[in-house]
């Protein structure tokens, strides 16, 4: 059976399906709990997989966000160390040094009101130098009991607003509540902001 439909066609070529890859727009991404498992095996290879497949815009900006004393030095090794293992695609010099240029590493908790200004600040800078936009996701690779600190760290200093056309969104790694009453909790603490 052939894909191409009497008209000559491609149906599957409809610009309305949203299952084609496309390239994403200007944007970075923000992962708490960078130093987790589920961001060095998944999270962190699958950006470096995005990339390589040129599905990734070419100021795409990544941040790291954990405990640890790292450098941004720091965390593109690790970052490097867990694409080499992790990633489904071949690892290709050229795309990882366009990544590595995006890449922004800030230490905190996730009370550390310091350390979300510092967070504010990378994004601003990486704003300017890589062009996102503006459009930032924030990635909760953090244990269930920390999502509702770090969205209302999210919203109190800033970076849950979407200003001038730009988008900001929170992505939470599931479970979402232990029970309907916590997920009915968090769910309106995520509404808040």
């Amino acid at each position: 059976m052939s894909p191409v439909s009497g008209s000559g066609a491609n149906p599957l070529r409809d610009p309305a399906d949203r299952r084609l890859p496309r390239i994403a727009g200007p944007s970075g991404l923000v992962i708490f709990g960078v130093t987790g498992d589920l961001s060095r095996k998944k999270l962190m290879p699958a950006v470096y997989d995005l990339a390589n497949r040129g599905l990734l815009p070419p100021g795409f900006s990544l941040v790291g966000f954990a405990r640890r004393d790292w450098e941004h030095e720091d965390f593109a090794e690790v970052v490097h160390d867990a694409v080499k293992e992790h990633s489904r695609t071949p690892f290709r010099e050229e795309v990882w040094q366009q990544l590595i240029q995006g890449m922004r590493f800030v230490q905190g908790t996730f009370d550390d009101d310091e350390a979300f200004e510092r967070l504010r600040a990378t994004i601003e800078e990486l704003d300017k130098a890589q062009g996102t936009g503006g459009n930032f996701a924030f990635y909760l690779s953090v244990p269930p009991r920390s999502f509702p600190v770090v969205i209302q760290q999210l919203k109190k200093h800033g970076l849950a607003d979407q200003t001038g056309g730009s988008w900001r969104r929170a992505v939470i790694e599931k479970p979402f509540g232990h029970d309907l009453k916590s997920a009915e909790e968090l769910n309106k603490v995520v509404h808040e902001v």
